[in-house]
């Protein structure tokens, strides 16, 4: 790293649990210096109950459609599967419908697990999933869902109302993390405006920034920052979605919507303002 380096001087806050050291040596090799506040943590559910029973209902009666709503999710789940000796029917059950993806990791995860991807989402997003099948006609259909939100996504819902049966996959959740003090260090330090630029990876970091924010009475501090001097950057478009919903006004995206990319953007956007 020299001086010349796109973020020599600059401090970047990562909201991310999973793969935030990835994140943070792309950017410590452009030179920023990384705080780490990990807004969440990923609680893994593929030795719970409720995804076994869902396994065996998917290879009792096979569904009509697949959605594959994330790699690892999917990873996860077949993997589980693998553990409990049901891998093989249940790749034989799934292959039976066709299967839909919703962006390319899930694409890549799927086909990896020799699956036929019949279609992927243009730009990743649930809304364009649930358009897709609900034009092929799935008023009859059982669909299973890799739920990349078990909270209850309204994309959820939607299909929901659509299909005949909608069989619901829970692989994975996202919670508060065990300690939230680094998280709210980085809430400070983004409210006192000493962080030229934040990150999130994922719908659920940035909810649960604010929720962090306004445990500690700074949320509005934390809004006006973003929406000021500091630099918001999602990993994608569906990132994005709940950063507008918190009312950060501005946030930018990579296209292709990916770490690399995002990381890429932060330092063309950092090297093209003030400071």
């Amino acid at each position: 790293m020299t001086e010349s380096s796109p973020l020599a001087g600059r401090r970047v806050g990562v909201t991310a649990d999973r793969r935030w050291r990835n994140q943070a040596d792309l950017l410590e090799s452009l030179g920023a210096s990384v705080i780490h506040g990990p807004t969440l943590r990923t609680v893994d559910l593929s030795r719970d109950e409720a995804l076994r029973q869902a396994t065996l209902a998917l290879i009792d009666r096979p569904p009509d459609f697949l959605v594959g709503s994330t790699g690892m999710g999917m990873t996860m789940w077949l993997e589980a599967a693998d553990a409990w000796d049901l891998g093989t029917p249940l790749r034989d059950a799934l292959r039976h419908g066709r299967v839909v993806a919703r962006g390319a990791k899930a694409t890549s995860a799927l086909r990896r697990q020799g699956f036929e991807v019949a279609w992927q989402a243009p730009s990743e997003t649930m809304d364009e999933v649930v358009g897709f099948l609900v034009g092929e006609g799935i008023d009859g259909a059982r669909v299973a869902l890799q739920l990349f939100d078990p909270g209850g996504h309204p994309s959820t819902a939607a299909l929901a109302e659509r299909c005949r049966e909608l069989v619901e996959v829970p692989v994975y959740r996202w919670l508060m993390p065990d300690d939230p003090g680094p998280a709210e260090r980085l809430v400070e330090a983004m409210c006192a405006g000493t962080v030229d630029a934040v990150t999130f990876t994922s719908q659920p970091a940035v909810h649960l920034l604010f929720r962090i924010a306004g445990g500690v009475g700074r949320a509005d501090a934390l809004r006006a920052a973003c929406n000021d001097a500091l630099l918001p950057v999602c990993v994608g478009p569906v990132c994005a979605d709940a950063a507008l919903a918190e009312g950060i006004t501005r946030p930018q995206w990579p296209d292709p919507p990916r770490l690399a990319a995002m990381v890429r953007l932060v330092a063309s956007a950092l090297a093209t303002s003030d400071g």
